[in-house]
């Protein structure tokens, strides 16, 4: 029993390790370099001097443990689109809810920044459950093979 519990806790870690560094590589790549002068030229009066990191930590932790949840464990016996799909799904509510609400109630918040930050997000949820899926997999063939 205490081997099943620890084989499970290692897919549990591989799997939510993967979603952490392929939703922070590619939210890197995207906030650092491919749209840091979109959000910099249409939302700089929003912009802080000196950004807050510890709500990004929270995000990141909270959101990372949804999509293993709701994408990959839900998804775990089907094929990696199905973890795609659901990904994207929770990508598509969480940034809308997000996106949505800014352009409706912060003055500046623009149509611009609201589209592409909002397929942004639907894409990058979708790539992290796949990236927690395969690692998931990746564990699960491992341990077969070792049994």
């Amino acid at each position: 029993m205490w081997q099943n519990l620890f084989r499970f806790s290692q897919s549990i870690m591989v799997s939510v390790f993967a979603i952490f560094i392929c939703f922070g590589i590619l939210d890197a790549l995207w906030l650092g370099w491919i749209a840091q002068g979109w959000y910099q030229t249409e939302m700089n009066s929003l912009l802080r001097s000196q950004f807050i990191t510890w709500p990004w930590l929270v995000f990141y932790v909270t959101y990372g443990g949804v999509v293993f949840v709701l994408a990959v464990v839900a998804n775990r016996d089907k094929p990696f689109y199905y973890a795609a799909i659901d990904g994207g799904l929770l990508g598509l509510a969480s940034y809308g809810a997000y996106n949505l609400t800014n352009y409706s109630i912060i003055e500046g918040f623009s149509l611009f920044i609201m589209m592409i930050d909002w397929v942004w997000g639907i894409f990058l949820t979708s790539a992290s459950a796949v990236s927690g899926w395969l690692g998931f997999q990746l564990m699960r063939k491992s341990q077969s093979s070792n049994a």
